[in-house]
C-alpha cells in the first residue's frame, strides 16, 4: 500500500500529520486522509506549533472524523489544541480520545483579543412537497446581523462564489449520502450538511456570526425569532441551539482559551415539540417560550447554562435522534458543546443534542 504523502509518523493506531504552516486548511489531500483513516479505525493527530491556527472547516472535519489536534510546547510538552489539556504523548489521543477532557495545562494561554459572536446550530427537515433549497436557512439567519456568505466549497480554500442553487445541486448529487460543505463571509463562517432520510432531506447548518461589541442587543432575540418564522415557511426546524461566545475576528481557531460561552435560546420544531416532557412546571424555570409554525417553540434562557440544563431534562433524546436520523450536527461546536462532564472545559452534563458530541468547526 502506498503511504499517504501527508503522513509523517505512525504511532500505534495514530497517524501523525505535522504542519509548520501558521494556518492549517482543510485541503483535498487532508480531507481524503481524514476520511480514509476514520473508515479504517485510525486516529489522525494533526501536530502543530503553539502559534498555529486551524480553519473552521478543518476544526469541523477533525471532529467528524474523530481526529486530534496536538500542539507542541516550547519545553517539549504536548497539549490538546482544542481544550488545552496536557498529553503525555501521541498515544493519549488514542487512549483517552481525540479531544482530551480535563483542566487545561498551566501553559495554556488565554485569548488576548477576541470579538463577540453568536453561534447557531440548527437541524431542518425539508417539506416533501416543496423544492429543496440548501442554504436558505443560513441566509435568513445571517440577515439578522447583517452579514451573509460570500464563498463556499467542500475543501479549502473556499473560492467558489456563494450560490444557493449550486450548493443545493451538490447536495443532491451526493444524496442519499451525507454531503458536507463550508461557507464564509465577512464576520461569518458555517458548515452545512444534508442527507436523505426516508425520502425527506435533513439539513444541518452550524454557523458563527460576529456581532457588535457594544453590550447586549435587546432586539437580537426578536430578529432571530423572525428569521425562524421565515425559515419555517419553507422547511421544518427540528432543533437548534443559539449561543453567545467570544472568538477571533478572523474566525480561525487558535490554541487559546476563550471565556465560557452562554446559551441564549433553543429552537424546537413542531414535530420535535411533541417529544418534550411538559409535566409539572412549564415552561421550565428560568426560561420563556414563544410559539411558531403550528406547535414549534423558541425557548429563551434567562440565566444561560442552568436554564439550558433545566430544559434538556425535558427532552426525549432518543426520539429526537430518530427524527433527524443521526444528522451530524455539532451543537455549539468547540465552545459550549452539549456533551461531556466539565462545563469549565466548554461542556455540560454528559449529554449530546442533535446527533453528535463535541467536535465542531469552531464554528464553522
Amino acid at each position: 500500500m502506498v503511504r499517504h504523502p501527508l503522513i509523517d509518523d505512525v504511532v500505534g493506531t495514530a497517524i501523525v500529520v505535522r504542519s509548520a504552516s501558521p494556518v492549517v486548511w482543510l485541503t483535498e489531500s487532508l480531507a481524503s486522509l481524514l476520511r480514509r483513516a476514520s473508515e479504517s479505525g485510525r486516529t489522525v493527530v494533526l501536530r502543530t506549533g503553539r502559534e498555529a491556527s486551524v480553519t473552521p472547516a478543518l476544526r469541523h472535519a477533525l471532529g467528524v472524523h474523530h481526529a486530534a489536534w496536538a500542539v507542541d510546547g516550547p519545553d517539549g510538552s504536548l497539549r490538546d489544541g482544542r481544550t488545552g489539556v496536557a498529553a503525555s504523548g501521541i498515544e493519549d489521543f488514542v487512549r483517552r480520545g481525540p479531544e482530551l477532557v480535563g483542566p487545561p495545562a498551566p501553559g495554556h494561554p488565554a485569548a488576548t483579543d477576541s470579538v463577540r459572536q453568536i453561534s447557531i446550530d440548527l437541524t431542518l427537515r425539508h417539506h416533501a412537497d416543496r423544492a429543496v433549497d440548501i442554504g436558505a436557512a443560513i441566509e435568513a439567519l445571517c440577515e439578522t446581523v447583517g452579514t451573509c456568505p460570500t464563498h463556499w466549497g467542500t475543501s479549502e480554500p473556499l473560492t467558489v462564489p456563494w450560490d444557493r442553487w449550486v450548493v443545493t445541486q451538490y447536495a443532491k448529487h451526493e444524496a442519499p449520502d451525507v454531503s458536507t460543505s463550508y461557507a464564509h463571509g465577512d464576520g461569518f463562517s458555517a458548515t452545512m450538511t444534508a442527507h436523505l432520510l426516508d425520502g425527506v432531506v435533513v439539513e444541518t447548518m452550524s454557523a458563527v456570526l460576529t456581532i457588535p461589541e457594544d453590550g447586549a442587543d435587546p432586539a437580537l432575540a426578536s430578529r432571530l425569532l423572525d428569521a425562524v418564522h421565515r425559515v419555517a415557511d419553507e422547511v421544518e426546524p427540528v432543533f437548534g441551539v443559539v449561543m453567545q461566545r467570544r472568538g477571533d475576528a478572523d474566525h480561525l481557531v487558535r490554541a487559546v482559551a476563550h471565556e465560557e460561552p452562554s446559551p441564549l435560546a433553543v429552537v424546537v420544531g413542531p414535530e420535535a415539540a411533541e417529544f418534550l416532557d411538559r409535566d409539572g412546571e412549564w415552561p421550565p424555570a428560568r426560561t420563556t417560550t414563544s410559539g411558531f409554525g403550528g406547535g414549534g417553540l423558541v425557548v429563551r434562557f434567562d440565566d444561560g447554562w442552568e436554564a439550558l440544563e433545566a430544559f434538556l431534562d425535558r427532552i426525549d433524546e432518543d426520539r429526537f435522534l430518530q427524527l433527524v436520523g443521526g444528522a451530524p450536527l455539532d451543537p455549539a461546536h468547540d465552545e459550549g458543546a452539549l456533551d461531556g462532564h466539565d462545563r469549565g472545559s466548554h461542556a455540560t452534563s454528559g449529554r449530546s443534542v442533535g446527533g453528535r458530541s463535541t467536535g465542531g468547526q469552531g464554528a464553522a
